[in-house]
């Protein structure tokens, strides 16, 4: 485990962030994408840079606004030394970080905590622990109202796989059509993600409304329709006939 090159106070924190070079524009986590593949629920981890909620972000109209509130200037700077330890594979030194940024500061705005305990359930997916990230991935949820629907919408889908991941269908039905309340013009790959989920907890009906969407929307755009996709419609029709 790597030693932080100071005792972790807010002051000192501010210090090496400046003095060690780091340069504080805020390092964001990308949002994990949804994959086209549908033969398997599992996300692989993105260790990558996140959409900015540094500002106000302009949501459709049709949803209502979130209150994203701006990062101070140190913790966007202590949310890029946390991100390089990611990037190291220092999962240590970048827990201690965190627990440093959540004890330490007590004016951390709601936006601001909710991205501590998004940064950690990165980790606890990283290190394989489901029920850590599950937790923490919930916890997020808590301050649903102060991140970006793109945020809440990735969050929802993942709890989704990770609750069927340990057979707890019901919990998994429930974040999924939290999700489907919320999305916007989904993509087709996330079309068919919604209809393999569905197929997994044997919602048939609703795996054949969803994957055929995801069908059409790719041959309305003239793309090439995964074969997959078809395949699994195939298997869903005949769960349904029969069922008959």
């Amino acid at each position: 485990m790597r030693k932080l090159p100071f005792k972790p106070t807010r002051f000192a924190l501010h210090r090496y962030l400046f003095l060690g070079g780091v340069y504080v524009s805020f390092l964001c986590m990308g949002t994990i994408a949804v994959e086209q593949t549908i033969a398997s629920i599992s996300t692989s981890e993105n260790v990558g840079t996140a959409q900015s909620e540094s500002e106000e972000l302009e949501e459709p109209q049709s949803r209502p606004p979130k209150i994203i509130t701006s990062y101070s200037l140190q913790i966007m700077g202590s949310f890029a030394v946390v991100e390089e330890y990611i990037q190291d594979e220092d999962y240590d030194a970048a827990e201690q970080m965190l627990e440093v940024i959540w004890n330490d500061e007590p004016e951390l705005s709601r936006s601001e905590k909710a991205e501590v305990k998004y940064m950690s359930s990165r980790i606890a997916h990283i290190r394989q622990d489901v029920d850590a990230t599950i937790e923490l991935l919930e916890d997020v949820l808590e301050y649903r109202e102060n991140i970006s629907y793109e945020r809440e919408e990735e969050i929802l889908l993942r709890l989704t796989e990770l609750h069927l991941s340990k057979e707890q269908n019901s919990k998994a039905h429930d974040r999924l059509n939290e999700w489907l309340d919320i999305v916007e013009e989904p993509k087709a790959s996330e079309l068919a993600f919604a209809g393999n989920l569905f197929v997994k907890i044997k919602s048939y009906s609703r795996a054949k409304e969803y994957l055929n969407r995801a069908i059409e929307q790719q041959q309305e755009q003239g793309a090439d329709v995964d074969s997959r996709w078809t395949e699994l419609l195939e298997y869903v029709e005949s769960q349904l006939k029969a069922s008959r």
